[in-house]
C-alpha cells in the first residue's frame, strides 16, 4: 500500500537534501477552531509575522507570549483548511514545500498523467444487459471515458467473444442516456450480457491518507512518478522565488547561485519522469490493446 503521505515523505526528503527546518511540537490538542497555540519547547523562530505548519493546515502568527510558550494565530492561512490538531503534533516554521502545496501538485499529476499525450489510464469493466435490438445503450454510470478498449458478448459461461463494428459515442443528453457514455452497434448482435473495458481518468486524491492504487486507480509500479512529478513541479516555482529582487543582493546571488541554477537542477528530473511515463504507457498499451474495429 502506497498512500499520499508515503509519496510526499519521499519528494520531501529529495527536495530539502538533508536540510533540516526548525520544529516545534503542540502541547495540547486543537480544535478548527482554536487560535492559541502552545507549544512544548521554546518558541524560537515562532514569530509575529511567521507562518508554522501542522499536518497540511499552515497558521499565521500574530502575536506571541515566550514565557508561556504560546501564540495567537490565523487558522487555515493561505487557502488551507483549519483542521483538528492532537497534543505532540510537529509544528514545522516555514516549511519550504507545504503539505497542501504539494498534495495540489500530486492531483496535478494525476490529471497529467491520464492525459492523452503522456497514455496512462485505469482500466474499468462494466456488465451491460443488452436487448438485441437497440442500436445504442448506455454504459451504466460510466465517468468520463478516454477510450474504449474492448467489448465482448457474453455467449456460453466459457466464451466472450470480441464484438467488432462497436464504437463509443460520448456527451450525449443524459435525458435520454444517463451517463452520457452509449455503445454503440453497428452491426446486429444478439441479446445477452456485454462486457464492456474502457480506460479512464485517475481519480483525485482527497488527502494524503489516501491509497495512490486502491483509491486513485493508479497502477503501483507508477507512484515514483508521481514522486518525481511532485519535485519537478515544486522546485521549478523556486526560480521565481530566486528572482525577488529584495530577496538578496544582486552581487552575492549570482556568485552563489547564478541564473538558471534551480530550473536546471530539475533538467534530469524531468527527464527521468518522461521516461518513466513512456515505459508505463507501452506497458499498459501492450497489457491493454484495442481489440475492436472502429
Amino acid at each position: 500500500m502506497t498512500t499520499v503521505a508515503t509519496v510526499l515523505n519521499r519528494a520531501s526528503r529529495q527536495m530539502l537534501a538533508g536540510t533540516v527546518e526548525e520544529r516545534n511540537k503542540l502541547a495540547s490538542s486543537l480544535t478548527s477552531g482554536d487560535t492559541t497555540v502552545a507549544f512544548t519547547y521554546d518558541l524560537g523562530g515562532v514569530r509575529p509575522g511567521s507562518v508554522f505548519e501542522v499536518g497540511s493546515e499552515l497558521f499565521y502568527v500574530w502575536a506571541v507570549d515566550s514565557a508561556a510558550k504560546t501564540a495567537t494565530v490565523e487558522r487555515g492561512y493561505a487557502g488551507t483548511t483549519a483542521a483538528s490538531q492532537a497534543s505532540g503534533a510537529i509544528a514545522t516554521l516555514s516549511p519550504r514545500f507545504p503539505r497542501a502545496e504539494m498534495l495540489d501538485a500530486v492531483n496535478a499529476e494525476l490529471d497529467d498523467l491520464s492525459s492523452t499525450a503522456n497514455g496512462l489510464f485505469r482500466v474499468i469493466t462494466q456488465d451491460l444487459n443488452y436487448n438485441g435490438s437497440d442500436r445504442q445503450i448506455d454504459i451504466t454510470n460510466s465517468v468520463i471515458i478516454i477510450d474504449l478498449i474492448d467489448a465482448r458478448l457474453r455467449y456460453m459461461s466459457d466464451d466472450y467473444p470480441v464484438l467488432h463494428n462497436v464504437r463509443l459515442q460520448t456527451g450525449l443528453p443524459t435525458t435520454d442516456f444517463a451517463s452520457g457514455n452509449t455503445l454503440v452497434f453497428d452491426e446486429s448482435v444478439m441479446a445477452g450480457t456485454v462486457r464492456v473495458r474502457y480506460k479512464a481518468r485517475f481519480v483525485r486524491a482527497l488527502d494524503e491518507s489516501v491509497d495512490l492504487t486502491t483509491y486513485c486507480f493508479l497502477p503501483a509500479t507508477c507512484d515514483d512518478i508521481i514522486e518525481l512529478g511532485v519535485v519537478m513541479r515544486l522546485m521549478a516555482g523556486r526560480e521565481i522565488k530566486r528572482n525577488f529582487i529584495e530577496s538578496q543582493g544582486d552581487t552575492r546571488r549570482a556568485d552563489e547561485v547564478p541564473p538558471g541554477a534551480v530550473r536546471d537542477s530539475i533538467t534530469n528530473i524531468a527527464r527521468m519522469r518522461r521516461e518513466r511515463i513512456i515505459a508505463e504507457a507501452g506497458r499498459l498499451k501492450a497489457q491493454y490493446p484495442i481489440k475492436f474495429r472502429k
